[in-house]
């Protein structure tokens, strides 16, 4: 039994597209500000004593920049905790909305993985959790590492907690004969 919170981040891994991007576009920055030298901003900044600090900003430097804090949002903006109570998910934080999903483990129907043959090389994946109050997908644990010992954990949890109701069942049932 889960006996205290358990938060499962999202890994870097699963955003090697952004990182990627970052880097063909770093690339790309660097290759226009050649390129077109009239797109650096240069100029004294200020005095520091008798130096003088010089500014020098090229201004394709917000392509990369963009795809990276893109990223970093995707990465950030999610929460994943497993508790004695149930798995839970917050997506938005860093948004002005937040979306909190609970599902208790008595109400797990099924947990599948999907992760496709980069993400099994990288040892990511995403953890799919059902429940039999909805027929799609409730909570999914999107970009996690090691999904199937996530899906063992969470499976041997829901199997324990059943075995716990049908023993209580099963005495309640005794008793009242």
């Amino acid at each position: 039994m889960i006996k205290s919170e358990l938060v499962i981040p999202k890994v870097w891994r699963s955003e090697i597209k952004g990182i990627t991007l970052f880097i063909f576009f770093s690339l790309l920055s660097i290759y226009l500000t050649n390129l077109f030298p009239g797109s650096v901003i240069e100029g004294p900044l200020f005095d520091v004593g008798k130096y003088t600090l010089f500014m020098t900003l090229p201004l394709y430097w917000f392509i990369p920049f963009i795809t990276m804090m893109y990223s970093i949002i995707k990465i950030y903006d999610v929460r994943y905790t497993i508790d004695d109570h149930g798995v839970e998910t917050r997506i938005g934080i860093l948004s002005l909305h937040q979306r909190i999903t609970r599902v208790r483990y008595e109400d797990i129907r099924s947990i599948e993985i999907k992760h496709s043959l980069i993400e099994r090389i990288l040892d990511i994946g995403h953890v799919e959790i059902s429940t039999a109050a909805t027929s799609g997908v409730e909570i999914v644990l999107s970009g996690v590492a090691a999904p199937e010992e996530i899906q063992f954990m969470l499976q041997r949890e829901r199997d324990s907690r059943q075995k716990a109701s049908m023993r209580v069942a099963a005495r309640a049932k005794l008793n009242s004969e």
